[in-house]
């Protein structure tokens, strides 16, 4: 079957703690996942690129199925997955906690800046693409190593949109020109308020966005949390596009899933602002319930109505 577009990243163990101290257990996770699970609630049919560790949730693959994500793209490795423990409090800030297993295979913490585990040391090339993958319409590269974007970015420059999510180490290290020739292909970057404080920390988000929206070929996305998202292009139109206002329950995965619709809407011939708007539609049915139910039990009748809400409220 054909694919709309894929997603490049990872696909990890997420163990939520909510504001209340409540929590799922083990949950499927990973910004790959996410961004083509925002994707999914606006019709489109993705396919996800990621190592595929041991030791994920119990019926993962059924949480995939529900979304429709194509697996042909998962890499198979024989190390454990990515776990992590997100607290988050009432203020909306989170703090977290990496786990990997040590030589007897039980779970052990990571200090919160450790990137010890042997997944993550692993990278993905574009040798990992299944050739139909490239036959795809679009494609969003989620935070990953800046050497592994540089790479796929020239894999898929073909695919237009192509849409690019940072990692901190990237803004905060990459020259001007390297940034710009890694963005030359790319049709919307998205970075969050975190990833460009790495790069601009004196700049508000909004002097930074400035500096940033020349770069890719037609906008940058600043995505700021609960506090919705900037978008600004290249001929210096600004606009302020706000989150939908719905509770919170476990906003890991927002900013991905935001990144997923916001695809999805270009892909449909919206514009930048209303192609916003779907990805901040997605974001809302992220946070909602825990992992990715949100996304799953989302409601096109309530999709439509709360995109509608974000456009009238947009600046």
């Amino acid at each position: 079957m054909r694919l709309d577009l894929i997603t490049a990243g990872g696909c990890t163990v997420d163990i939520v703690y909510a504001a209340d101290g409540t929590t799922a257990g083990r949950q499927l996770g990973g910004n790959a996942i996410y961004a083509a699970a925002g994707a999914h609630i606006w019709g489109l049919r993705a396919g996800v690129v990621a190592f595929c560790g041991t030791g994920l949730p119990a019926r993962w693959a059924d949480v995939l199925a529900a979304l429709e994500i194509d697996t042909e793209g998962l890499v198979p490795v024989n190390v454990p997955a990515s776990v992590t423990e997100f607290f988050y409090g009432a203020d909306g800030e989170r703090t977290q906690r990496l786990w990997a297993p040590d030589t007897r295979g039980a779970p052990q913490p990571y200090l919160p800046a450790d990137t010890g585990e042997p997944i993550r040391q692993l990278r993905l090339s574009p040798a990992h693409l299944p050739p139909r993958y490239l036959r795809a319409r679009a494609a969003h590269l989620a935070p990953l190593p800046p050497e592994v974007q540089r790479a796929l970015v020239g894999a898929l420059a073909h695919m237009d949109p192509l849409t690019l999510d940072p990692s901190p180490h990237l803004m905060g290290d990459a020259s001007p020109d390297a940034l710009r020739a890694l963005l030359e292909p790319v049709a919307v970057f998205l970075p969050s308020r975190e990833e460009v404080r790495a790069r601009y920390p004196q700049l508000s988000p909004q002097e930074a966005l400035a500096q940033l929206a020349p770069l890719a070929r037609r906008a940058t996305v600043i995505k700021l949390g609960r506090h919705g998202a900037l978008v600004g292009d290249g001929a210096g139109r600004r606009h302020v596009v706000p989150a939908v206002p719905v509770r919170a329950r476990d906003p890991t995965g927002a900013g991905d899933a935001f990144c997923g619709g916001m695809l999805a809407g270009l892909l449909d011939g919206r514009d930048v602002v209303q192609a916003a708007a779907c990805g901040a539609v997605s974001a809302s049915f992220a946070v909602e319930r825990f992992g990715l139910a949100g996304l799953i039990l989302a409601d096109p009748t309530e999709r439509d109505r709360r995109w509608r809400w974000v456009l009238e409220h947009t600046q």
